[in-house]
């Protein structure tokens, strides 16, 4: 359990911008070193984490760490991903009014790098996921939807059904 909470403490110390930005420290720590889930299952747990309520890296961190150790794992990998946030915000907001705009411009910065982490993640995903027409077919429809505005629990039930429909299909 040392080590589950020491692997998500350390992404969420190194985990900048929210959950888009926390995938390729996800696939590398959990996928490629521990190998405690298949980048295949961090997918499914970060498209559940998506469409549940809550931080889609809190979520992840939950699923994984029920995963490697059940409920007891579940907890021990939440806490070790919060940690470093709960930390770093109780000490820098001693120094927020100290700092003023050199903070401002510290995390426009950031937001800059961050911006690029998300490009670099939604290319290897657009890569391992978008591998025939109906997936390329639903991945631009849910694009399109998603900038006319329409609300994503939509969007996630149209792809459910989706999903349902083309199971149905199969069978007959």
């Amino acid at each position: 359990m040392l080590e589950l909470f020491v692997v998500f403490f350390k992404i969420g110390i190194t985990t900048f911008g929210g959950g888009y930005a926390m995938i390729p420290i996800l696939t590398r720590e959990i996928a490629e070193k521990k190998k405690w889930a298949s980048v295949d299952e961090l997918l499914e747990y970060y498209a559940i984490g998506q469409a549940t309520p809550g931080l889609i890296g809190v979520n992840t961190s939950t699923f994984v760490g029920y995963k490697v150790g059940g409920v007891l794992g579940g907890l021990v990998a939440t806490l070790g991903f919060v940690a470093p946030s709960i930390i770093i915000i109780s000490l820098l907001y001693g120094f927020i009014d100290i700092l003023g705009n050199k903070f401002h411009t510290a995390t426009e910065l950031v937001k800059v790098v961050v911006t690029g982490l998300i490009i670099h993640t939604l290319y290897h995903m657009a890569i391992k996921q978008l591998s025939n027409v109906k997936k390329i077919l639903l991945a631009i429809i849910s694009t399109i939807l998603v900038l006319i505005g329409v609300d994503l629990p939509i969007i996630i039930i149209f792809a459910a059904l989706f999903a349902i429909l083309e199971a149905k299909c199969k069978r007959y």
